[in-house]
């Protein structure tokens, strides 16, 4: 997926791929993973957005790669509410569509994504998918998610 970004940092080995934290040599392929999902945000913000999570270290960024490649990534950040016990809310979690093991790279993002989640103290973790992506769909399923209610997504840009 995307551009060249340099491999490293330690992670979990998986067939031909690695499972580790997200770093700012990531962006040009985050980048290209959010163009992939509908998501025209500028490359050199994306950047800066990675540079500014990742210093103020209350979020969890993990990714996956293959062959110096991100092709995939999990967001999770903390959700505080006066009605339930602290969760990750999930921010973004996706895999490169039409990758060749796609099911299995993002099967090992999402365990490494609950145990760090489960590290950290999380009692549980919060998502909301868009209906069209039924892949994303049957795997959080498989993982033991279940649908609480319908709701619509409404945001609101400031000027």
């Amino acid at each position: 997926m995307g551009n060249a970004c340099k491999a490293g940092k330690e992670g979990k080995e998986m067939s031909k791929s690695v499972i580790r934290i997200m770093t700012t040599q990531d962006y040009e392929d985050i980048h290209a993973l959010n163009t992939e999902l509908g998501y025209a945000y500028d490359k050199d913000k994306v950047y800066k957005k990675i540079i500014a999570i990742l210093e103020a270290g209350n979020d969890i960024l993990l990714v996956a790669e293959m062959e110096g490649h991100v092709v995939g990534y999990a967001h999770g950040a903390p959700y505080e509410t006066l009605y339930a016990d602290n969760l990750l809310n999930t921010v973004c979690f996706c895999v490169k569509e039409n990758l060749k093991d796609g099911e299995a790279i993002g099967n090992e993002l999402y365990e490494a994504f609950e145990a760090r989640a489960k590290k950290f103290g999380y009692k549980g973790i919060r998502l909301s998918l868009d209906l069209e992506r039924e892949k994303a769909h049957e795997l959080f399923i498989k993982h033991g998610f279940e649908t609480k209610r319908s709701m619509n997504h409404y945001i609101k840009y400031f000027q």
